[in-house]
């Protein structure tokens, strides 16, 4: 089962969740490596969530679902000052957005 797509997706909207918490006026790359490595942490831990399930998502489940997992992670993230690095410590979170995203995937045309 391919989640190529999904990990990628998960790990872009947890960035843009993670920041929207975050106050960066900077251009440099190395700002910005505590974040994305937080973002690589929810998108692993969503990778093994989704692995556990009775019936995980695969990439090929929907031509959309990375956008709709993108979204899901974003709106999980979003508000939280996440500084931890650790997957495991985001299952609650990864939790979160699989459910709302196996919800959600049947609504998508």
């Amino acid at each position: 089962m391919a989640v190529k797509i999904i990990t990628n997706a998960c790990i872009s909207g947890a960035i843009a969740g993670i920041m929207d918490a975050r106050q960066v006026n900077s251009a440099l790359p190395a700002s910005y490596a505590t974040p994305a490595l937080i973002a690589k942490a929810i998108g692993n831990q969503c990778v093994t969530a989704n692995a556990a399930l009775v019936a995980p998502m695969a990439d090929a489940d929907n031509t959309e679902i990375g956008f709709l997992v993108m979204g899901c992670a974003r709106a999980v993230c979003s508000g939280w000052f996440l500084n931890d690095q650790t997957a495991v410590d985001y299952a609650a979170i990864a939790a979160q957005i699989l459910a709302m995203a196996k919800q959600t995937i049947a609504q998508l045309v």
